[in-house]
């Protein structure tokens, strides 16, 4: 069995959203209720932690000196030496929403998902698009109860995305030069407790989708449905999941606390790491 091993632990409740930067050779994960956004270099050990404006969605980076990050208060662009950041734009208006997963589209566009604040928000979130400064701001697809994983083919014409109370992994057909999107078909479909939360596509196509709830992240074959493999975690609510390493090699995986409460995991809510 492949074993995950413990990179990081801050007593984050719920850590999110890993991205991993080649030339850096670390990773970005959000901290999304202590509002942190934790920049690890995975073989020194050192960690630079930025403060956001309110609870983080998601962090990207930009380019190797700058953060994109999208919290409560809207979208900033942060600087990694100096912590400045500037105000960007802000999608959501609606303050009972918050952003949750996020990424780039292959055009460099940012997708953004809200889920609800504080609450369950059934059928009143979506997928935003913007480019960076927020111009073409626009929903791609509506009607989402919490907008989570984004994944994009090679290239760039299929969009995979998940609305976890669904429990599936939906294909969209996207459209590069208006960052428009078409539902096509489900091509996952997540059985058991867990539910399918973040998620990151290798070079090969295949999905890696964290299950929260269900200990494990597991690849697929998003044009088979077929489950390949399965990646056990010590912990029951599996966040979200990148690849990376010197080699694209390593699994790096986020995790959180338990929803009731429970303090027998004592490692949830750290980031673990696991060879392929």
């Amino acid at each position: 069995m492949d074993k995950a091993e413990l990179v990081f632990f801050a007593g984050s409740s719920l850590l999110e959203g890993p991205r991993w930067n080649d030339e850096r050779n670390s990773l970005l994960c959000v901290s999304i209720e202590q509002e942190r956004i934790f920049l690890i270099d995975v073989e020194s050990q050192f960690v630079k932690t930025f403060k956001t404006q309110g609870q983080v969605g998601f962090a990207l980076f930009k380019g190797n000196d700058k953060i994109i990050y999208a919290a409560y208060n809207g979208v900033f662009e942060l600087d990694i030496e100096s912590g400045k950041e500037k105000f960007l734009f802000q999608a959501n208006t609606d303050q009972s929403l918050r952003y949750n997963d996020g990424d780039y589209s292959p055009e460099g566009r940012i997708l953004l998902g809200t889920t609800g604040y504080k609450r369950f928000a059934p059928n009143e979130n979506c997928l935003y698009s913007a480019n960076a400064d927020g111009s073409n701001l626009q929903k791609i697809i509506e009607g989402t109860s919490i907008s989570n994983g984004i994944a994009f083919s090679s290239d760039g014409k299929n969009l995979y995305f998940i609305d976890t109370p669904t429990k599936k992994v939906a294909s969209y057909k996207y459209e590069p030069k208006t960052g428009k999107c078409t539902f096509n078909r489900s091509v996952i479909e997540i059985e058991g407790d867990g539910l399918p939360d973040g998620m990151c596509i290798d070079k090969e196509g295949k999905l890696y989708v964290a299950e929260w709830g269900g200990s494990k992240v597991c690849k697929w074959d998003p044009t088979t449905g077929e489950k390949l493999k399965e990646y056990k975690l010590p912990v029951l609510n599996v966040s979200s999941c990148t690849i990376g390493g010197k080699k694209h090699d390593t699994l790096f995986v986020t995790t959180a606390a338990r929803d009731d409460g429970s303090t027998s995991e004592i490692f949830a809510g750290g980031l673990f790491k696991i060879k392929l």
